[in-house]
């Protein structure tokens, strides 16, 4: 039988869903009749996601596999810390801008909720005991802070993924959370044009985020995330181009 391994953050997770069944990956193989081997955790920046699609695919190598993966924010990073970061797959953390400034959370939230609240305040806590978030507030502040190293880093997630999918002649489909993957306000330099021009866009198979579709077409939210609705929508527009 056909594996589906799926890759991404919280919006293929299925954070805040009644249960991870009701996000896109899980819808799409279930009408597909395939199984599936969910690799996205809330939080995953694009190397997270990179890492971990590449390990499923080695491991179900013998099997029949398609692979559908919905890439996240660019200015997210992943790191292997030399030590225990209290989080999920430890060593390995992914940081975001929720790790490092002092944003209030309340301001992102699309509808009011105490226990969110709560939690995203627990894992900021944690990362200012555990040192990562003073270790992110350097590395943004010397080397991240630019859309540049945020397109350019994730564009190098995208290429290694896409060229070992091929290698492997495994079929794959992108899509991403959020339109500022693309969306490029700076001048591109060969670094830049190289990665781009090596993408295979046909690959995706929509040109507009989630997140933005979701918001743009009035679907309703969690307090971060669109329902399940909105995630039987998204498979429903895009089901026949995920052959």
């Amino acid at each position: 039988m056909t594996v589906l391994i799926s890759g991404g953050d919280s919006f293929t997770a299925g954070s805040e869903l009644p249960s991870p069944e009701h996000a896109w990956p899980a819808l799409l193989a279930e009408r597909r009749g395939w199984n599936h081997c969910p690799t996205a955790i809330g939080g995953y920046s694009n190397s997270a996601i990179r890492r971990t699609v590449m390990n499923a695919v080695h491991k179900y190598l013998n099997e029949n596999i398609v692979v559908a993966v919905m890439w996240s924010f660019p200015n997210r990073y992943e790191f292997r810390f030399t030590y225990d970061t209290g989080h999920y797959n430890s060593p390995w953390y992914s940081i975001n801008p929720w790790t490092y400034n002092d944003q209030n959370f309340a301001e992102h939230f699309h509808t009011p909720n105490t226990e969110v609240l709560r939690v995203q305040r627990e894992h900021r806590k944690n990362a200012e005991n555990r040192g990562m978030s003073k270790f992110a507030r350097m590395y943004v502040d010397q080397v991240a802070d630019s859309e540049y190293w945020e397109l350019y880093t994730s564009w190098c997630e995208i290429v290694t993924l896409q060229n070992y999918l091929l290698e492997k002649n495994i079929p794959y489909k992108f899509m991403y959370v959020d339109n500022s993957l693309f969306e490029c306000n700076i001048e591109m330099d060969i670094s830049l044009r190289t990665l781009k021009e090596t993408m295979r866009m046909e690959s995706f198979v929509c040109d507009e985020g989630m997140y933005n579709w979701a918001k743009r077409t009035n679907q309703p939210f969690y307090t971060t995330h669109p329902q399940e609705s909105a995630h039987e929508e998204w498979i429903n527009m895009l089901y026949d181009r995920m052959d």
